[in-house]
């Protein structure tokens, strides 16, 4: 498989069109239409519909798309790799998150391990759910902080965080009030949910479930803090962690717990079958200092 092929794919999916890409990469259209069909040949794939003069990515071309992109900055990184050999830095932490857990959790942490370890280089990820769990069963990464539960045989999943499950509305609702709420009081809200594929969507809709309310969202976003963010605004409510909302500070936001207690988990990812290294130690010390921090002070919320 030739790295110019996937190179090419690449653009494609980024720019469109097969035009703009092989011009990018100063081809002939021709030869890259070669390139791309010798690309499909090779894999058993097939990455575009043809839709006249446009390239339409099937499911199995978008999935291939987060591997080809994942490969090719590694490959990329080889020139900064030798670098750092060469001048004798090898002690390097590359941690992945969850987009939910970056800011409150894992930026605190990193910035401690760093105050302790300064010599040690840290690389840092931020990717949805499906990308996290690819990149630490494939060991791209040391280390990933993300929701539980998360069953692959490539992954060793440690608990971290239990985080009790909260609705999150705008300052002044009439519900605000309310000591706790759960599916049947959301039913005239307009609920702002994460998309199909992620495991809060999943959570929240069998909290719904449970009650025997079919969850009918107005907006779905692919980021907890924005649709915070845009309840804050006043557009819906939405159901969260308890980490998120408190974070983002008080003000344009009330947080109610929801009813019943339900707790979202929170792990850390390691790769199977891959001793820690004392690096990955010692940032697993500063981050459980961070998570029993944060569970302190939502304790006292």
């Amino acid at each position: 498989m030739k790295l110019q092929a996937l190179r090419l794919f690449l653009r494609v999916m980024e720019l469109g069109s097969l035009a703009a890409a092989a011009k990018s990469l100063n081809m002939s259209q021709s030869a890259a239409s070669r390139l791309l069909s010798g690309l499909e040949h090779g894999t058993g794939l097939r990455l575009f519909h043809r839709d006249r003069m446009r390239l339409v990515p099937t499911p199995e071309g978008t999935s291939f798309f987060a591997e080809v992109r994942r490969v090719l900055m590694a490959v990329d990184d080889l020139p900064r790799v030798a670098q750092r050999v060469a001048g004798g830095t090898r002690v390097r932490l590359r941690i992945v998150s969850m987009p939910r857990f970056s800011a409150s959790l894992l930026a605190p942490a990193v910035a401690h391990f760093h105050r302790l370890h300064p010599e040690v280089e840290v690389e840092v990820a931020i990717v949805h759910r499906r990308e996290l769990e690819l990149a630490v069963a494939h060991q791209s990464f040391d280390l990933g902080i993300g929701a539980l539960p998360l069953h692959n045989p490539g992954i060793d999943s440690q608990p971290l965080l239990d985080l009790p499950a909260v609705v999150v509305l705008p300052a002044g609702h009439p519900l605000a009030r309310r000591k706790s709420l759960g599916a049947r009081d959301l039913a005239a809200e307009s609920v702002i949910v994460l998309g199909a594929d992620t495991q809060l969507r999943h959570d929240v809709e069998a909290m719904f479930a449970a009650e025997g309310i079919a969850l009918h969202p107005k907006m779905v976003v692919d980021s907890l803090e924005f649709a915070c963010r845009l309840v804050s605004e006043g557009a819906g409510v939405t159901v969260a962690d308890s980490l998120t909302p408190v974070t983002l500070g008080a003000g344009k936001l009330a947080v109610v717990p929801w009813r019943p207690r339900t707790l979202f988990h929170v792990g850390v990812l390691l790769p199977a079958l891959m001793p820690a290294s004392h690096s990955v130690e010692q940032f697993l010390d500063a981050l459980r200092g961070e998570a029993r921090r944060l569970g302190g002070r939502l304790a006292r919320a």
